[in-house]
């Protein structure tokens, strides 16, 4: 049995390429960008009018020149119209290009109307309320790298050059498989000895919520069935969980199984509660998660591990939570104790109050379970007011 760090470090280890692909550009968001992107025209491309109101030559105003009859109006959408006189004004629209023969811009609210002439305030300083062309970027400039996940800004940018679509990492193919002859699909009228199969739906929505769709299958106890299924699913996917079948019981067949499929298996037993049967192993081309059956225990599976070897395959920065225990906690056995909470923001801090549950078979405790506090092995004591590693309920 080996610890939860040695465990997770040996987890990030395990190197696989997916490959890229091209999606279009709406489905880009959350994806890893794997091109380099590069600005096609100048941002902006043109003199930009940054506020609504009036754009005239200076060289008039400077010579005293304060009242401007209107020629004519340029709005954002149209090409721009010279101003012929240079004693007359346009009225311009934010987002239009800056008229021909006009050198600054001043806005209605400082402006004074008098039918069809506004009367411009003195202090007035040329080129003003002008976004300039090429002032953000210019045309060839490299704007984006591989290697960053692709938010809000990522997509205007691609937008805006006109990257329609966008090579990005490929996703891994997900299975994820119940196991034993115990579990029943959610449709049917289940038996007294008999349970519906949660744990795979579990599962799925942590991997719906990244935009993955996962498989979702069963391994029956009947050896040749389930070592077939297993034989399939392993050929089929890049990355498959398992839940159930990974103890010591004389029907736990699981670990023999992936075993005989040519499966390595990295590690087997954790010292961490829950989860402690946890086993973690891969072919050449496939990461294998087989995860406690217990509900709690396969949650916290996928959340402390297959979170961060998905995120770190993928590229995507891991994120660092710390929340501070709302109660004392006492554990005595040497494992990492990962402790289901309900957790609050307040104050510019996370605080976590520790759930209460009939153990890690309690299902319906994690209806009041936000993530879970990592609290390590080398001590039985954790008080209130201390802060600890955060694990929320997502990949």
């Amino acid at each position: 049995m080996i610890d939860y760090s040695t465990a997770l470090d040996l987890v990030l280890q395990q190197s696989f390429d997916w490959g890229v692909e091209r999606v279009a550009l709406a489905r880009a968001g959350g994806r890893v960008l794997r091109q380099q992107v590069y600005a096609d025209r100048d941002q902006p491309p043109f003199d930009r009018v940054a506020m609504d109101g009036i754009a005239f030559d200076f060289a008039a105003y400077a010579t005293g020149q304060r009242r401007f009859p209107v020629s004519h109006l340029a709005p954002a959408g149209r090409a721009p119209e010279p101003l012929r006189d240079a004693k007359q004004c346009v009225e311009v629209m934010t987002g239009a290009p800056l008229p021909p023969g006009t050198t600054t811009v001043v806005r209605y609210e400082d402006l004074k109307k008098d039918g069809e002439t506004f009367t411009v305030p003195d202090g007035v300083e040329d080129g003003r309320s002008i976004h300039r062309r090429g002032s953000d970027a210019l045309s060839g400039a490299l704007m984006m790298e591989p290697g960053r996940v692709i938010g809000p800004a990522e997509m205007a940018v691609l937008a805006t050059y006109g990257v329609a679509k966008v090579a990005v990492s490929r996703r891994p193919r997900v299975a994820i498989a119940s196991t034993g002859d115990e579990v029943v699909d959610v449709d049917a009228q289940p038996l007294n000895h008999q349970i519906r199969s949660s744990n795979v739906h579990q599962l799925a929505g942590l991997f719906r919520a990244v935009n993955i769709e996962p498989t979702l299958g069963h391994l029956p106890d009947a050896p040749d069935r389930g070592r077939a299924t297993l034989r399939d699913l392993l050929k089929n996917h890049d990355l498959l969980l398992l839940s159930g079948g990974v103890s010591k019981g004389k029907l736990d067949h699981v670990p023999e199984w992936l075993a005989a499929a040519g499966v390595e298996c990295l590690f087997h037993r954790v010292a961490q509660r829950p989860g402690k049967p946890l086993w973690v192993g891969r072919t050449s081309g496939t990461m294998v998660f087989a995860l406690p059956g217990n509900p709690v225990s396969s949650l916290v599976g996928a959340v402390a591990y297959v979170g961060p070897w998905l995120r770190h395959r993928l590229g995507v920065p891991e994120p660092r939570a710390e929340v501070k225990l709302t109660e004392a906690v006492e554990f005595t056995p040497p494992l990492t104790l990962f402790r289901a909470a309900s957790v609050t923001a307040a104050a510019g801090e996370l605080r976590a109050q520790p759930v209460r549950n009939g153990g890690s078979g309690d299902l319906v405790s994690l209806l009041r379970t936000d993530g879970f506090a990592v609290l390590p092995a080398d001590r039985d004591t954790f008080a209130a007011g201390e802060c600890f590693p955060y694990l929320p309920l997502r990949l």
